[in-house]
């Protein structure tokens, strides 16, 4: 047993050895490799949690008198405004929320496309605001003609945050495109949909009638 463990030891010396070997004949390169990551690790932290919070407080600042133009209606006068904040300060939540202004303001303008670019670069980790972003890019896509879209999107809206006040009203958006498309079973689905999760909901008063239309077309009308 005392053999076993002298072979161990012994072992362990040798291997530790060529650890040290390894170290003195690659110093420079361990070193130059640690510094990197220390570099990194600082740049982390100091971007985390001081340049962002900075720009963060800047961006708010920079972003304000569009918000003020925009709820007056001064749409013309916002966008140059928000995009400004885009540019300086696109990688920043007012820097994302300044797209979704400016997705509103372009189709206001009838600026579909323009509307689409911007609604998706914003973020959509905002709860709130992002299944009204998703369900405007729906509208923006029933606008340019893209049923397929807009379907997607109005279901995502939905998705996004399944709540009595806005998943109904995207829900029967999606019926009507399923209408449109002529998939009137699928459109049938979404109106039971509403007449049964929300039937409190505004959508839902008069669901009725929608949902004995996609039944005549479907042949399930009784």
């Amino acid at each position: 047993m005392a053999d076993e463990n002298k072979d161990v030891m012994l072992d362990i010396e040798s291997r530790w050895s060529n650890v040290e070997d390894y170290f003195q004949k690659n110093k420079k390169r361990v070193s130059t490799i640690t510094t990197i990551i220390l570099v990194a690790v600082a740049g982390y932290f100091a971007y985390t949690y001081w340049y962002m919070p900075g720009q963060e407080k800047e961006a708010e600042v920079a972003i304000y008198p569009a918000q003020r133009l925009f709820a007056i209606d001064s749409i013309n006068k916002a966008i140059p405004l928000f995009e400004s904040v885009v540019d300086q300060y696109g990688s920043t939540k007012i820097g994302h929320t300044a797209n979704y202004y400016l997705g509103v303001c372009y189709f206001q303008k009838k600026d579909y496309q323009k509307a689409l670019d911007c609604l998706e670069k914003f973020d959509a980790n905002d709860i709130m605001v992002s299944p009204i972003a998703a369900g405007l890019m729906g509208d923006a896509e029933m606008q340019l003609g893209h049923n397929d879209a807009a379907l997607e999107d109005y279901l995502k809206a939905v998705k996004r945050n399944d709540n009595d006040l806005t998943a109904p009203i995207f829900l029967k958006k999606a019926a009507f495109v399923c209408e449109l498309k002529g998939d009137y079973s699928q459109a049938l689905s979404l109106y039971e949909n509403i007449n049964t999760q929300y039937h409190s909901s505004q959508e839902a008063q008069d669901i009725e009638k929608y949902i004995a239309r996609a039944k005549a077309h479907t042949g399930s009308a009784q």
